[in-house]
């Protein structure tokens, strides 16, 4: 149940245009009436996840807050920089901001490459050459077959459902399948590479 003091902040929380000062009225609400990140959510009608990268604002460095208010960065720059893990991080990826006057997308990319260790490219997979790989291994390795490419990692997600004895049976054909295919030329370069 709410009380007048927590519908005003929730209230000021939807009608606030300073994004910092939202970061801190969800630090009332989470510290002081206990609420979770979710319930907020579900208060101002916005997806949990900004909520959380809202909250996470307060980890901002006094340098960077004073860098967006002096209308130096945007609150898309500090919600970007602030997915940065510490205050070194922060105002170093904040000093290549201003050096360089990144746009927010620039930023992102900055901040991938100090989390990830990872250059950005644009060489990812379409989408639909992507599902046609799915649909042709699912076909290959008679299992269910998920592709996910980001921009730092990819995964390939074999799955089959059954008993123990099904499934064992399962992931050593897909080991044998794999051991036997030969090498395409790119594979090839690649083990030389590694050799």
């Amino acid at each position: 149940m709410q009380n007048a003091s927590q519908n005003e902040l929730i209230h000021q929380l939807t009608t606030e245009q300073d994004i910092l000062v939202k970061a801190r009225i969800v630090d009332v609400l989470r510290t002081e009436y206990a609420l979770k990140l979710p319930e907020i959510a579900s208060y101002i009608h916005k997806h949990p996840s900004y909520v959380s990268h809202v909250h996470r604002l307060l980890r901002v460095p006094q340098l960077v807050v004073d860098g967006y208010y002096a209308n130096q960065i945007s609150a898309t720059h500090l919600m970007v920089l602030s997915r940065l893990h510490t205050a070194t991080e922060i105002e170093e990826a904040y000093e290549e901001v201003l050096t360089n006057n990144l746009t927010s997308i620039q930023t992102e990319l900055v901040v991938r490459r100090m989390k990830y260790d990872v250059e950005s490219d644009s060489k990812k997979i379409s989408p639909d050459e992507l599902k046609q790989t799915e649909v042709a291994l699912q076909d290959k390795l008679q299992g269910k077959v998920r592709i996910l490419q980001s921009q730092v990692r990819s995964k390939i997600v074999i799955e089959q459902r059954g008993p123990s004895s099904q499934t064992s049976t399962f992931i050593r054909n897909i080991v044998n399948k794999l051991k036997s295919e030969p090498a395409t030329h790119e594979e090839k370069e690649t083990l030389q590479v590694l050799d």
